[in-house]
């Protein structure tokens, strides 16, 4: 193999990696927020009635009882601050944790579950 070649094939190698990074790195995932009723590792979780939800760098939404929502998150990770409120509006609790993906296209977090500190990772809708 000559010289030429050789470097040939470590460039190829190497913009073959750069794909893969950049794929990664870029993939969109659909994060489905749920505070619905569920019931994971035999623990019945009751949805929680007043929450504030940061993913990553967004903007702060308000989930009531029985809410979803989606958001559209980019990487293998993402930050999640979720804030129980009272009556009033005032932060009772904050819970904050990373969450990260494979290779699917959508997730879903039990937002209940992610509060009580259980695996909150769930099946999205339309993968069932």
């Amino acid at each position: 193999m000559t010289r030429r070649n050789l470097i040939r094939l470590v460039l190829v190698g190497a913009l073959v990696a750069l794909g893969a990074v950049l794929f990664v790195l870029g993939k969109e995932h659909q994060l489905f927020l749920d505070n619905q009723a569920a019931t994971l590792s035999g623990k019945d979780l009751k949805p929680i009635e007043s929450l504030r939800v940061t993913v990553g760098s967004g903007e702060p939404m308000e989930f009531m009882a029985d809410d979803r929502d989606v958001v559209v998150v980019r990487g293998p990770r993402v930050p999640i601050k979720v804030e129980l409120l009272d009556q009033n509006g005032g932060v009772t609790k904050t819970v904050e944790t990373t969450l990260s993906f494979s290779t699917e296209d959508r997730a879903m977090v039990s937002l209940p579950a992610l509060v009580e500190g259980l695996p909150c990772m769930l099946t999205p809708p339309g993968n069932e």
